[in-house]
């Protein structure tokens, strides 16, 4: 099955609640396409083709810990 994006799976936290750790958090590389499907409802961020790194900033205030491959 082909998909649309390339999916990272993160950890990481809200700046505002450090000690709450989220796991499994879908991140795509890729920007969003505009179609919202299937594929867009699991994904929480878009990183619009820019680097994903642990210690990033994402999605207005949450902190990447943890990367692994989709």
């Amino acid at each position: 099955m082909t998909t649309k994006y390339t999916i990272k799976v993160c950890s990481g936290y809200w700046d505002d609640e450090p000690d709450r750790i989220l796991n499994g958090v879908n991140v795509a590389l890729e920007a969003w396409d505009g179609v919202e499907d299937f594929e867009d409802e699991s994904v929480f961020f878009y990183m619009d083709n820019q680097p994903l790194q642990v210690g990033a900033v994402i999605a207005e205030g949450f902190t990447v810990t943890e990367i692994w491959e989709g």
